[in-house]
């Protein structure tokens, strides 16, 4: 099986008892919803609006004093989640979100609804980190998905 970004974050969130993630499917990261399907192990839970997925996750790491998980894809997905963000950022929540990116060969041409998500998302996260290639970044995750549920009030993303 090829160790694929989507196969190494669906491992490692395993590796951290992540039991459930909130989306709205997309295409730019069906690649980790199939990992996660494929898994079985994480429970997927389909939402109507990317809004509603991030309000669920937030609540879900409210609830349960670990970090809510939520998938959304780029530009407009993201823009409808931010405000669960903003939320969680406010209210020192524990969440990670991750946001589906065009493809690596179209990096840097502002297609595809691309978006600089370090700027855009640095006043509302703890950390951003973009996983673009299986390693050496996706060690860094590994290490700091715990971080999302440390105090403060910022939260993480990865995209």
């Amino acid at each position: 099986m090829t160790r694929t970004v989507a196969r190494l974050i669906a491992e490692s969130f395993e590796a951290h008892d992540v039991d459930q993630i909130y989306c709205v499917p997309g295409e730019s990261y069906v690649g980790l919803t199939s990992a996660l399907i494929e898994r079985n192990s994480i429970r997927v839970i389909v939402c109507r609006h990317e809004g509603g997925a991030g309000y669920m996750a937030v609540a879900d790491g409210r609830l349960r004093d670990r970090a809510g998980v939520v998938m959304v894809s780029r530009g407009p997905g993201l823009s409808n989640a931010m405000v669960s963000l903003h939320s969680a950022y406010h209210d020192a929540t524990p969440v990670v979100m991750l946001i589906g990116q065009v493809e690596r060969s179209d990096f840097g041409r502002l297609a595809l609804q691309e978006q600089n998500y370090s700027r855009l998302l640095s006043d509302v996260t703890k950390l951003v980190i973009e996983v673009n290639a299986p390693e050496p970044r996706l060690s860094r995750c590994r290490e700091r998905h715990p971080r999302a549920g440390g105090g403060g009030r910022a939260r993480g993303h990865l995209r």
